[in-house]
């Protein structure tokens, strides 16, 4: 059985892999979707195990949702609107939003039932604003941040300041390596750090169809072993693959 899965992938990747291999350029700022300010051209479709649904919608504006979480009841929407040209700065505005259908938490956090007092499922509503900037050929460096809000259904629990970072080392045409960090600070509770994470991921483009990706990440994995039970990993490794039509 293993090795009719490993057939049927390598006959689905192969034609892809092979088309346009040397167009393959990490270089192209469309390219570079993740941690940044850029947008993918109109109609043009990015998806991967982990990586959301994508869609240029214009040159300017993109969709996506992902359609993993949402068959795991936890459905996430983003737009992205870039404001400014291509260039040395690059600046694009994020609305997005992610909610948990599967599972209910009290106002701390913590697993819950329909008769815990103030239990509700969790989301989180956020807008935020990202500066990419390139420094000379192999550099790109990006920052954001903006306000959202915790909710438990519709009831907002807390107020939020998000705030991102992502270094992107372009090693060659087709060879790059990223490290992206992320948080929010509790603007109701002294700026109190919230769900921090920093991830250090390689990839490499084996055509302009096929990309990989995998590397580790810090910060807090939280996972459910069982209904009333929560783990937590807080270092755990990060890989994907992910397609661009």
């Amino acid at each position: 059985m293993l090795r009719r899965i490993i057939i049927a992938l390598v006959l689905v990747l192969a034609p892809a892999v092979s088309i346009g291999a040397a167009r393959a350029d990490w270089r192209r700022s469309i390219d570079l979707n993740y941690g940044t300010a850029f947008t993918l051209e109109q109609g043009m479709v990015e998806i991967g195990v982990m990586t959301p649904l994508s869609i240029g919608v214009t040159d300017e504006l993109q969709v996506a949702i992902h359609p993993v979480l949402l068959l795991l009841g936890q459905p996430y929407i983003a737009l992205r609107w870039r404001v400014s040209r291509y260039g040395v700065a690059t600046v694009a505005l994020n609305l997005a939003g992610s909610w948990s259908l599967i599972r209910r938490e009290d106002e701390a956090g913590a697993p819950a039932t329909e008769e815990t007092p103030g239990s509700g499922f969790p989301g989180t509503v956020q807008l935020t604003a990202t500066l990419t900037f390139r420094a000379g050929r192999d550099w790109l460096f990006s920052v954001g941040a903006g306000p959202g809000i915790d909710l438990l259904g519709a009831r907002p629990t807390r107020g939020l300041a998000e705030v991102h970072a992502s270094a992107h080392w372009l090693i060659d045409a087709s060879q790059l390596l990223m490290l992206h960090a992320t948080g929010y600070l509790d603007t109701s509770d002294g700026g109190r750090l919230l769900r921090p994470s920093l991830e250090l991921m390689y990839a490499v483009a084996l055509s302009n169809v096929v990309h990989l990706g995998g590397g580790v990440g810090f910060g807090e994995f939280i996972y459910e072993p069982n209904t009333d039970e929560r783990k937590t990993l807080h270092v755990f490794p990060v890989a994907d693959i992910w397609f661009r039509f």
